[in-house]
């Protein structure tokens, strides 16, 4: 969410990735403040739209803020994403066999993301590119490991490891949908987790959809909240 490009703002600032214009998460505007929604929206228009993006996408770390502008944003009709950032900081309540788990190359996965994406309501060619290359771009600025199961020769489930100096992030973690329920996930995240802590990360943490399900199993793994971030996006 660095991008390559920082665009000072009055509000916090403005992200841009030229290489990947499609991608929310590459190209947006973190406010720390704002009178109201209007304000922040004039301000990603002129940082986004200034650039040529189609989309936009306003975000902040500030609960305050993100619950003040929530009513106003929704009222305009843009939807709004709350994730969590959690971290281990407890053993796991669950175990997996960790033996099933393989390293692999972020080509290997490619394939298989990128039909996930594409079966998204808003998945598009060009979209699903440009989310797998921002695997590439990531792999320049941290040392970047991808972990899976595979059965049968098949890819069935999956998860990135990004480790920073004492810090790591698991990330991007799937199943394939007739795989489920068999551990998988399990696997590969407490993988990445022993990997992350060989290498002598203390602090481990993902991000996850505080609407969805999977936060109660990121608990099961050890984890648990320490922070939220808001995602304003417009329809």
């Amino acid at each position: 969410m660095a991008g390559t490009e920082k665009v000072v703002s009055p509000l916090g600032h403005g992200v841009l990735t030229p290489e990947l214009p499609a991608r929310h998460d590459s190209n947006l505007l973190f406010i720390d403040r704002a009178r109201d929604a209007g304000e922040a929206i004039a301000e990603a228009d002129r940082i986004l739209g200034g650039a040529g993006r189609s989309h936009r996408v306003i975000v902040t770390f500030d609960d305050d803020l993100g619950e003040r502008l929530r009513p106003e944003f929704n009222a305009l009709g843009w939807r709004t994403q709350r994730h969590i950032f959690m971290v281990q900081r407890r053993e796991p309540e669950k175990t997996a066999d960790l033996s099933i788990v393989h390293e692999v190359d972020q080509a290997a996965l490619r394939p298989g993301r990128k039909g996930r994406i594409l079966a998204e309501p808003w998945g598009s060619l060009e979209l699903a590119e440009q989310m797998l290359d921002t695997k590439i771009l990531l792999g320049e600025r941290a040392d970047t490991r991808f972990f899976a199961v595979i059965v049968d020769g098949e890819i069935v489930a999956w998860t990135d490891l990004y480790i920073g100096k004492d810090i790591a992030q698991v990330e991007d973690v799937a199943t394939v949908d007739e795989h489920r329920g068999q551990g998988y996930a399990t696997a590969v995240v407490l993988r990445a987790v022993d990997e992350a802590r060989r290498k002598g990360a203390d602090l481990v943490y993902l991000v996850a959809d505080e609407e969805d399900w999977p936060k109660e199993w990121y608990r099961r793994l050890g984890f648990d909240v320490v922070g939220r971030i808001y995602k304003f996006i417009a329809p």
